[in-house]
């Protein structure tokens, strides 16, 4: 990469930054558009760098979050776009690691010996996007039947470093567990330990795993009452408690709003 394109993906990649101290979701949305076009350009003459790669799948994640709540179907074209560079992103860094990814499960849990610790950031965001993806497409059985391979990837993330990215590997498997019934092997225990310890991690300040509590574990135990009190902590407590979790603190405040305007149609 030529020092020109270097610098700009370099500006590219702070203009993200910047954002995540914004406090308005809405025009962050608006916005990310141009960023994400701007890192697939920078992608044209250098499609192998590991790092724009992996930044440009964090950007994809988090623009389909934004958008998920009012247009779901676009959100998973987004997320799509998301999970493949964050795959892409995982090669380019550890390349025989394709294989796995891509073969049976059963050699899936090789891919252990192929990562480093140092490889936690560009681990942490193949699971993110992929699981993000899952998450969008319910109703495909061949996109559940890549769960598995994402919770691996985040029980190794937790293994080498669970305060990464405040816990995000904690409150992803918090939510995993949670949202699935016991039945078909949800673990509501589980999920709300691991809820605390993101929790714990952030001193209280990612108000996202407070919504995320209120509306998978509280709505699998039937909680109303810790439904109500944690979406209610959420819209009492600012947005700017920690400058880098502005932007996703607005969007919980927001999707708190929404949740309890159907608090009687949860309970």
């Amino acid at each position: 990469m030529g020092v020109r394109t270097a610098a700009t993906g370099s500006l590219v990649r702070d203009v993200y930054s910047a954002s995540l101290e914004q406090d308005d979701p809405v025009l962050v949305s608006q916005a990310l558009p141009t960023y994400l076009l701007l890192m697939e350009a920078l992608l044209k003459s250098d499609p192998d760098n590991a790092e724009m790669l992996r930044a440009t799948a964090e950007g994809y994640t988090g623009y389909g979050v934004l958008v998920e709540a009012e247009e779901p179907q676009r959100a998973a074209i987004i997320f799509a776009r998301a999970r493949d560079y964050g795959t892409k992103a995982l090669v380019a860094r550890r390349p025989d690691v394709r294989d796995l990814l891509e073969g049976p499960f059963s050699e899936f849990a090789k891919i252990d010996k192929q990562l480093r610790k140092e490889d936690v950031g560009y681990v942490f965001w193949a699971a993110s996007s992929w699981g993000a993806w899952i998450g969008a497409n319910l109703d495909s059985m061949a996109a559940l039947a890549d769960l598995p391979r994402v919770i691996h990837l985040m029980h190794w993330v937790l293994e080498q470093d669970e305060s990464f990215r405040n816990g995000g590997a904690h409150l992803f498997l918090g939510i995993y567990h949670a949202a699935l019934p016991p039945m078909l092997g949800g673990k509501p225990e589980l999920a709300l330990s691991h809820f605390e310890r993101a929790l714990e991690l952030t001193n209280g300040k990612d108000l996202m795993v407070r919504v995320q509590m209120a509306r998978f574990y509280a709505r699998q135990i039937f909680d109303r009452e810790l439904f109500v009190e944690q979406l209610e902590l959420v819209l009492q407590t600012p947005a700017n408690t920690a400058p880098k979790l502005t932007l996703q603190n607005a969007a919980a405040k927001r999707l708190a709003q929404t949740l309890l305007k159907d608090v009687d149609v949860y309970f």
